[in-house]
């Protein structure tokens, strides 16, 4: 029967799902933990998870006692204020420990807490900041870009080079738009770059504020400058300059930075942060969304990450970036022996958890002879597994999903693949490096 149903023009873009959507379904539906290998849906490692001290404070705090006031009634919008000092005494650890280059100035900068995750700070952007230009890295962050897309926001792509977007690149296309007076809605960067791990350095990141506020003063316009830094705790090469927070360069108050607990600690934490100008009309309006949409994040989750933050943020902090750094050398190194021979370029492994690799020749797409193979699918009868066997399937993310069809990189991107070393342990690492050297092998051969 025919659905009688008026749906919004978002509403009718949500019937199709998006590839992240796809993957994640997929992903779920038949993947098999034990013989399986995952590089391509983000998920953290298990045993990076703090389960034992999330259990340890939670029992704590349950208690009558040593129980906070409404830990399981609502909390406020703006989020829990022994979280947010938590945060900003965290930054100061990193900074004292020398594990960071400097921080925001908390005097004059505020955190809000976001409902649900980093993620509802940026749906909260989409919503509350009028549609129209998105300014943003190519390879780009494929969730968020095509979540602003369903929202009617227009993704204008900068090509990435070693330190982050190219300057002139993205000071050409910003004074297109304001010359042609189409409005830009906010520029949106992320840190350590999802899908490439590249890490934008801070002279970079001094050029990009410049370029932008500059340009807003000549233009008479503001337009807002997102970091996304939802990897920036995860920087674990230790011969890499520390990261300078960005707000350190902004001289008109449209700097903002949106953070996460989900890589350190745990996603299901789901808590996300934005640090911007006190009494920024942004942060005002991202209040009122927190509100709208569920008042606040659950407020036991809150205390909880503000107690893990104090007491074990530090060792979980080098804990973590201690086995990231392990296992990135680790994989880096066996895909260089293993299929450099058809590789075409390599990024990451400095930071964050994916590789994002080009390999010569052989396209990666949806339907390729690669991404068949990887997936026992290949027609292939000794190759392919019919349910019940044990060949490992190895999943990864095309990189033409992390290409914008209006960008520099559709060609290249057929090329591409982003893997994770996040999720999966050293072993299953070393197995997947066995699995794509023997396709590559076979492809190459055919």
């Amino acid at each position: 029967m025919r659905s009688q149903y008026v749906f919004s023009e978002y509403g009718k873009k949500t019937f199709l799902p998006s590839p992240v959507s796809q993957m994640m379904s997929e992903f779920a539906k038949d993947f098999r933990p034990t013989i399986d290998i995952n590089l391509g849906v983000g998920y953290i490692n298990e045993d990076t998870i703090p389960y034992n001290e999330f259990s340890e404070i939670a029992s704590i705090l349950i208690k009558q006692g040593t129980r906070p006031p409404h830990l399981l009634n609502y909390g406020g919008p703006e989020g829990s204020v022994q979280l947010i000092e938590s945060i900003k005494d965290f930054y100061c650890e990193l900074l004292r420990n020398k594990w960071i280059g400097d921080i925001p100035d908390f005097t004059n900068r505020q955190i809000i807490i976001g409902v649900s995750g980093a993620t509802s700070i940026l749906t909260g952007l989409a919503n509350i900041l009028k549609p129209g230009i998105v300014v943003t890295t190519e390879p780009i962050y494929y969730i968020y870009t095509s979540t602003l897309e369903r929202y009617g926001f227009e993704i204008v792509p900068i090509k990435e080079e070693t330190e982050g977007p190219n300057i002139n690149l993205l000071e050409e296309r910003i004074e297109c738009c304001l010359k042609e007076k189409t409005p830009i809605s906010f520029c949106y960067f992320v840190t350590v770059n999802n899908p490439t791990c590249t890490v934008i350095s801070n002279q970079r990141r001094k050029e990009i504020v410049d370029c932008i506020q500059n340009m807003s003063k000549k233009y008479n316009v503001c337009i807002p400058i997102i970091f996304d830094i939802a990897y920036e705790w995860l920087i674990h090469n230790p011969e890499l300059e520390k990261p300078i927070s960005p707000s350190v360069y902004d001289k008109e108050g449209s700097v903002y930075e949106i953070g996460t607990l989900s890589k350190v600690f745990a996603p299901a934490l789901r808590i996300g942060f934005i640090i911007g100008a006190k009494d920024s009309c942004l942060l005002k309006a991202l209040v009122q969304w927190n509100s709208d949409v569920g008042f606040s994040a659950p407020l036991i989750t809150q205390e909880i990450s503000a107690e893990l933050i104090r007491r074990f943020g530090l060792k979980q902090f080098k804990s973590v970036n201690d086995g990231y750094r392990e296992k990135g050398a680790l994989f880096k190194k066996v895909l260089n022996e293993k299929i450099g021979e058809y590789l075409e370029e390599m990024t990451g492994g400095d930071a964050g958890f994916y590789l994002y690799l080009t390999v010569s020749g052989i396209k990666t797409v949806p339907g390729s002879d690669f991404f068949k193979f990887l997936s026992r699918n290949s027609g292939v009868l000794d190759w392919d597994y019919n349910g019940k066997d044990k060949k490992q399937r190895v999943i990864y993310l095309p990189g033409v999903y992390c290409i914008h069809p209006k960008g520099m990189l559709i060609e290249k991107g057929k090329y591409q693949i982003r893997i994770s070393y996040g999720y999966e342990n050293k072993y299953k690492l070393l197995q997947s490096a066995d699995i794509m050297s023997e396709t590559l092998c076979i492809i190459k051969n055919r």
